[in-house]
């Protein structure tokens, strides 16, 4: 695991800061001559800690850890934020320079001028040891996230950042209001040419994360990529770059429910959409008048997109159509064409067949050591993934396989996962971010693959597969070898050929959504690609078999 330092900092609004903690500064002193004088910190924190005033250059003597060459100092202050700087010696003049991503006002280009360093203080702290005029410890470098939350309509007490750095843990690192301009702040120590996902949340829960808009976006996230310190932004919650008001149209969403009879039932169940409209808490309900099974509404919303899923209400409990997040793009009022629940391309939803039993095996001889259960999760289930696991046995003629069967599976095309628990009772699912083969895989909308199967009939079928690997039964390398599709890279005209028989073809962007789709297929399609942005698309072929074959395809 790669190790981070998190810095998070901000300021003391109002009122008197009661509680007093303990506050752990440190300065990396490597490449530096030491002065004979000492190494010393001057701050706004020096009277607080008892020393005659504050900015005091001589006052507060940092001491060298062992024979290391870090220094360091211990104070017991007021919780509260504070500003302060490290010298190299004991008299202004002796003061490091301190690099943009570390200022108190990184991002903004005024403040005075002001080039100190400051932390937030909420309770015992030690801080990492910074370089002596640098931004972050040795190896690392400083991010500094400088959010704009001025156009929020109301800013929860938490506001966050979650990503990739921190384990995709919402609420957990906080950035905070440090000059009272509703800019708010983290800063981030990363390795240094790394890769950095994330995204900011209003809130310290998922539901309250923005939507990133598919002109900055990356899987649905934001992402730098770290060369050396960085100030981000000031960027706008849910916006690209710099806030900035929008025009506003009215959008007509159309959603054609005729496809999803397995887990639909007009007369009991209703349809609503979840997004950033609603903070994702959805409530904005479709309605369907003339009785043809297909919903819609319109909203009124800020350009240039509207980002949205749809949902099966069913007993007050959400039932969220599968891939990735629907975006539409707009310049004026729009009516978008209908679309199938669960497909992102305008059409009539597919046929699909019958119900049918599906047993499903895993293979964990490979898998974590730490196992001692394994389950099944999917969108087929009742409620959906992790709330309607399935517990898979040991398989009593295939050692290291668990397997379970699941009756009457309804849906046309399933997506799932299998999943393990280990001793603490701590849950893990497969992850498939460095797989090099994806014939069984699909974009889930959010950084990571789910496995899927495409239902050829209503005949009872059984897919295998090593623990987060393709290398399933009703995945044929001979099929996979007989689909050829060119040119790749495409200028966005793209031929898909396929052997003999019938097949389904469906053309995925890399959050998920179905961008295009054919059916019944015989020899060869064509793909235009329209006005669909250049990067790597995700190619699907299946057969009346099940087989399936996946490859991707770039646009330039």
């Amino acid at each position: 695991m790669k190790k981070i330092y998190t810095l998070a900092m901000a300021m003391l609004i109002g009122g008197a800061a009661w509680a007093q903690s303990n506050l752990t500064f440190q300065v990396d002193m490597s490449g530096q001559t030491v002065s004979a004088n000492g190494v010393h910190i001057a701050g706004d924190f020096q009277a607080a800690a008892g020393a005659a005033g504050n900015w005091d250059p001589a006052a507060t003597a940092l001491t060298q850890v062992g024979t290391s060459s870090i220094y360091a100092v211990t104070v017991n202050i007021p919780d509260g934020v504070y500003q302060f700087k490290f010298l190299n010696g004991n008299a202004w003049g002796d003061d490091e320079g301190v690099p943009a991503a570390s200022q108190v006002s990184a991002g903004l280009g005024y403040d005075n001028g002001n080039s100190n360093r400051w932390v937030r203080l909420d309770g015992n702290d030690t801080l990492a040891a910074v370089l002596f005029g640098g931004a972050a410890p040795a190896g690392h470098s400083a991010v500094s996230l400088v959010l704009d939350m001025g156009l929020e309509a109301s800013i929860d007490p938490i506001v966050s950042v979650a990503g990739d750095f921190q384990g995709w843990s919402p609420g957990t690192t906080q950035l905070y209001d440090v000059l009272g301009d509703s800019i708010y702040r983290h800063i981030a120590y990363v390795p240094t040419n790394d890769t950095m996902n994330f995204k900011y949340l209003n809130g310290g829960a998922w539901g309250t994360d923005e939507g990133v808009p598919s002109g900055c976006a990356v899987n649905n996230n934001r992402q730098l990529i770290i060369a050396g310190d960085t100030v981000f932004g000031p960027t706008c919650f849910a916006q690209c770059g710099p806030c900035f008001i929008p025009d506003t149209f009215n959008v007509t969403i159309q959603v054609d429910m005729s496809g999803a009879t397995c887990s639909f039932d007009p007369a009991t169940d209703s349809v609503d959409f979840a997004g950033p409209y609603n903070g994702w808490g959805g409530g904005d309900f479709l309605s369907d008048p003339d009785g043809d099974m297909i919903y819609d509404i319109t909203v009124r919303v800020p350009s240039p997109e509207f980002t949205y899923k749809a949902r099966i209400i069913k007993g007050g409990n959400p039932t969220w159509e599968p891939g990735g997040n629907n975006v539409v793009s707009f310049t004026g009022d729009t009516v978008v064409a209908a679309r199938c629940f669960g497909v992102a391309t305008p059409g009539a939803c597919p046929p699909q067949p019958a119900p049918s039993d599906i047993t499903f095996q895993v293979d964990m001889s490979n898998g974590p050591a730490s196992f001692v259960k394994v389950f099944l999760i999917g969108d087929f289930t009742d409620p959906q993934w992790q709330g309607g696991a399935i517990e898979l046995t040991a398989s009593a003629t295939q050692p290291g396989v668990f397997e379970t069967t699941v009756n009457q599976i309804c849906p046309g095309k399933i997506a799932f996962k299998y999943m393990i628990e280990d001793g603490t009772g701590a849950q893990v699912e497969e992850s498939f971010l460095n797989a090099t083969n994806t014939t069984c895989l699909e974009p889930s909308g959010t950084g990571d693959f789910n496995r899927f199967y495409q239902r050829p009939d209503d005949q009872p079928k059984t897919i295998s597969a090593p623990w987060e690997d393709c290398a399933s039964i009703g995945i044929s390398e001979d099929f996979s070898a007989s689909v050829n599709i060119y040119p790749n890279p495409s200028n966005g005209i793209t031929n898909i050929e396929v052997p003999a028989g019938k097949h389904e073809v469906r053309i995925y962007n890399l959050t998920g959504s179905v961008v295009a789709s054919f059916s019944n297929v015989e020899n060869n399609v064509q793909w235009n690609a329209g006005n669909l942005t250049a990067g790597v698309y995700v190619v699907n072929v299946s057969n009346e078999s099940g087989l399936t074959a996946t490859q991707k395809v770039v646009l330039k």
